[in-house]
C-alpha cells in the first residue's frame, strides 16, 4: 500500500508535542476531577450561650389595690430572681404620671417554685390618683448546645485532611 502524501492543511505532530499535550490533557482532567467537585462535610460543633430563666409574674390584690407579686420559676434550675415595684402618682392638674416611690427586692426561687414579694405596707394604691408597675429580673445562665456546621471542600482537601490526619 502506498502512504498517502498529508494533505497541505495538515500538521503532523512530533512525537514530543504528542506527549506534551497527552501530559497537559491528564494535568487538566486531573485539576477538574480533584479540585472543581464541590463537596459538602458535616459536623457538629458544641457552643454556649446566656439566657434568662424563664418564668410567670401575677399581681394580686384585695379590691382591686394590688398587694403583693408572686413569681413562679418556670425553669429547670433555680435562681435569685428581682422585683422592682413603681409607685405613680397622677397629677391632677397635668394628668401625666410622675414617679413617687420605688421598691426593690430580691429572692431565690427553686425551679418550679413560686414566691411572693410584697408590696411596702405604706403605699396604698387607689386609682385613678395612683398606679402600680412592676418589673422581674431574671438571673441568667449559661447552656451548652449542639449546632451543626456545613464546609465545603474539593475531592483534593478531603483527601490531603485524611492523609494528614493518618
Amino acid at each position: 500500500m502506498a502512504r498517502s502524501e498529508p494533505l497541505p492543511n495538515q500538521k503532523h505532530f512530533s512525537k514530543k508535542q504528542k506527549n506534551l499535550i497527552i501530559v497537559a490533557s491528564v494535568v487538566v482532567i486531573a485539576v477538574v476531577i480533584l479540585i472543581a467537585p464541590i463537596i459538602p462535610t458535616q459536623h457538629t460543633v458544641t457552643k454556649t450561650r446566656n439566657r434568662n430563666l424563664r418564668y410567670s409574674s401575677e399581681v394580686y390584690g384585695i379590691y382591686n389595690v394590688p398587694k403583693i407579686v408572686n413569681v413562679t420559676n418556670t425553669d429547670s434550675i433555680g435562681g435569685s430572681f428581682s422585683v422592682t415595684m413603681n409607685k405613680w402618682y397622677r397629677n391632677p392638674v397635668s394628668m401625666q404620671l410622675e414617679l413617687e416611690d420605688r421598691s426593690s427586692q430580691s429572692l431565690f426561687i427553686n425551679a418550679g417554685a413560686t414566691r411572693t414579694f410584697y408590696l411596702p405596707s405604706d403605699w396604698l394604691i387607689i386609682e385613678p390618683m395612683y398606679s402600680f408597675t412592676y418589673s422581674v429580673s431574671a438571673p441568667s445562665t449559661q447552656e451548652s448546645y449542639q449546632e451543626t456546621q456545613t464546609e465545603y471542600k474539593s475531592i483534593l482537601n478531603l483527601i490531603e485532611s485524611l492523609l494528614g490526619k493518618g
